[in-house]
């Protein structure tokens, strides 16, 4: 995954996120419970929490994977009920589950996403990305053959396809190694420069920490903590953590 020489500016600008009481039940377990939150356009925001905490309810909820079971999820002032499916070309998700076809290659995959997007240029488009995923040599590959890292790494590369304003990402280091993940923080604090919105779900705090302006702590489906990033906030996280592990 090579740094990128550089990064086409966000094709839109991105969206304001509100959560407003925003609650999201399975039967009687509560996943989110009443979340008041604002989103900027251009901050990345870490998402922190145990197993359980909510993290992936919230990033599905964002990618309109999820609708809310109360309250309401807005994107700059619209309810996401009421958003259209263009809308869809603003955001880049990446959640635990690749959305990529076994039986295709890596470049069908790619290529059947470009079509879907309407993206100019397709082949040359998936070729770029391919190589800034460094899966070039596996382009011709099945998907169905490639490690759980490789998979992964294609998965970025899908969401990534169409150059969104907005990413969301559900632990997305899950499967690569120690290298590779430190490139895609990398890779993502240039996505953040460029002026894209990240929000990022993370059990490593100092990677995940280390380009994000802002942190957010769920516990039990509740925000229990929302607030800036600063030199002090790794230590008081990982406090946190273990103490609502205890």
């Amino acid at each position: 995954m090579p740094q990128p020489a550089s990064l086409a500016p966000p094709p839109t600008t991105s969206p304001r996120i509100a959560l407003r009481d925003l609650s999201k039940y399975f039967d009687r377990f509560v996943a989110l419970s009443r979340l008041e939150l604002s989103i900027e356009p251009g901050e990345f925001v870490v998402v922190l929490g145990r197993n359980g905490a909510g993290k992936t309810t919230l990033l599905r909820t964002l990618a309109l994977l999820l609708a809310p079971s109360r309250g309401e999820l807005l994107y700059d002032g619209c309810p996401a009920r009421a958003l259209d499916s263009s809308f869809r070309s603003r955001l880049g998700f990446v959640g635990h589950e690749t959305f990529l076809y076994d039986e295709l290659t890596a470049e069908e995959n790619l290529l059947f996403t470009a079509r879907l997007f309407a993206l100019r240029e397709p082949v040359r488009r998936v070729a770029e990305v391919l190589e800034e995923m460094e899966l070039t040599d596996r382009a011709r590959s099945l998907v169905r053959s490639l490690s759980r890292g490789l998979k992964q790494r294609l998965s970025l590369a899908r969401a990534w396809l169409h150059e969104p304003p907005l990413l969301l990402l559900d632990e997305p280091v899950t499967g690569l190694d120690v290298p590779t993940r430190t490139r895609l923080h990398e890779w993502l604090a240039t996505c953040h420069r460029s002026g894209r919105t990240v929000v990022l779900s993370s059990h490593d705090l100092s990677e995940s920490l280390a380009a994000a302006t802002r942190i957010l702590l769920l516990e039990k489906g509740r925000l229990a903590f929302d607030g800036p990033n600063n030199p002090a906030r790794p230590a008081e996280m990982r406090a946190r953590l273990a103490a609502a592990a205890g």
